[in-house]
């Protein structure tokens, strides 16, 4: 919290709101709740009494238990509202193409082009949604007629891809060294390439030396490009920009990293990417920053992926300590939006009320559709023994639904938890053909 007088105001605030705080019964203890309406984008108070954990972070991620829940995504989206408002938050950045993201900070910050043909540069069809069009149209709104340094600003933090970096930097250069283009644009070589599926047949085996070895001599090119024109670049565009184009030089080398990565490595090398890339946004920006991503990367768990690989929360943690903060989701039942395999068809499915003993049966108990729960400050056995809930990622098989449950212990991998009781589907943007 930046401002005394607003501290002030909102805990003056949180004195007069302590009905929104709810004792229940969770397993054999008594905990205190905080009700919450996550389709209500913006009602604001009832997150009021989160004010005093929140104030003092310097990151705070927010998971989502499947990439395509309505509730998940109107959830975070009240979040960041809230912290836009009353704890001086200024940075969203969500697990999406660094590069491509751009496009939708130019929108939102200048209006540039349209927000269906920003988005389209984030590369994942998870945030190709109404809600989260509908977030990126009030962060537009919000900094209409503002000064540049009171502005919100979207970013992306993941590295799998090398177009949203590739098409980001020729944007960059056509746009402030209008002399050579065409030179620069011989030197990206094949990373100019619309076509970029072929990059993601690179394996780390001798069937990709050649494409690897390409691309190795593509990043030298660009950081002796960028550093010869640093001066002029930045007299031309200014210092953030500068650093924001240079900063996908970083990026292609994490997303070649990958690509040279054993299936084994790979998800902690992206996940420590990942950290790597939101600790260099709030380094640049010296703002608070909320993070959006699904519950398996910012999770607090060193090993949350069936016990295998570090995790992009737990590389946060190393980083920022106590002031990073991560809230979590559990459903119980309901609907969302998933491939039916890799490479598949995108689609509505539905998955049942959990089995008994999982921690949302636990949860479901407390008669309350929805709401948050501290876990800073709980004993709570329910949250320190090891307990299933529903995690989906890309892809859901309906014949094996049971088999997309994790066994978590919630007080070691979240400080806050939001329940969710029947959760609906994400809606998926419809485009015409010109957009």
């Amino acid at each position: 919290m930046k401002n005394p007088l607003l501290l002030l105001l909102l805990l003056s605030f949180l004195t007069l709101q302590s009905h929104s705080q709810v004792q229940v019964k969770i397993g054999k203890s008594t905990e205190i709740i905080y009700p919450v309406t996550p389709n209500e984008t913006n009602d604001l108070d009832e997150l009021i009494p989160l004010g005093c954990m929140l104030r003092d972070k310097k990151v705070v991620g927010m998971g989502e238990a499947t990439h395509g829940t309505r509730e998940f995504f109107n959830m975070k989206a009240k979040m960041f509202k809230f912290l836009v408002t009353y704890c001086g938050y200024r940075i969203l950045a969500i697990e999406a193409t660094f590069g491509g993201t751009l496009k939708v900070n130019d929108y939102v910050l200048y209006g540039k082009g349209n927000v269906l043909s920003a988005m389209k540069g984030m590369e994942f069809w998870t945030w190709d949604t109404e809600e989260v069009k509908d977030l990126i149209e009030w962060i537009r709104t919000y900094n209409d007629g503002k000064p540049d340094k009171e502005k919100l600003k979207f970013y992306g933090f993941d590295c799998q891809s090398f177009k949203g970096p590739a098409d980001a930097l020729v944007d960059y250069v056509k746009e402030f060294d209008k002399q050579n283009p065409d030179e620069f644009l011989k030197g990206l070589s094949v990373l100019n390439d619309s076509s970029y599926l072929y990059f993601y047949t690179l394996k780390p085996d001798k069937s990709s030396q050649q494409g690897i070895s390409q691309i190795h001599g593509i990043i030298s090119f660009l950081q002796t490009w960028f550093q010869g024109k640093e001066n002029s670049y930045i007299s031309a565009g200014g210092r953030t920009k500068f650093e924001l184009a240079r900063h996908n030089i970083e990026v292609l080398k994490q997303a070649l990293l990958l690509r040279e990565s054993s299936e084994k490595k790979y998800g902690f090398r992206r996940d420590s990417s990942m950290a790597q890339n939101v600790r260099w946004i709030y380094e640049l920006e010296h703002q608070e920053v909320f993070a959006w991503a699904h519950n398996a990367h910012i999770s607090n768990n060193a090993k949350y992926y069936f016990n295998k690989d570090k995790t992009m929360g737990a590389y946060l943690n190393d980083i920022f300590g106590e002031t990073y903060f991560n809230i979590g989701f559990v459903f119980n039942q309901g609907s969302f939006q998933a491939y039916n395999k890799v490479g598949g068809k995108l689609q509505e499915f539905i998955v049942p009320e959990n089995k008994k003993n999982t921690l949302a049966i636990g949860l479901s108990h407390t008669g309350i559709d929805a709401f948050f729960i501290d876990l800073t400050s709980t004993n709570n056995k329910m949250f320190q023994n090891s307990k299933q809930a529903y995690s989906i990622g890309a892809v859901f098989i309906p014949e094996h639904w049971y088999m997309f449950a994790q066994v978590i212990t919630a007080k070691q991998q979240f400080d806050g938890l939001i329940f969710i009781n029947k959760t609906t589907c994400a809606i998926p943007i419809i485009r015409k053909s010109t957009n």
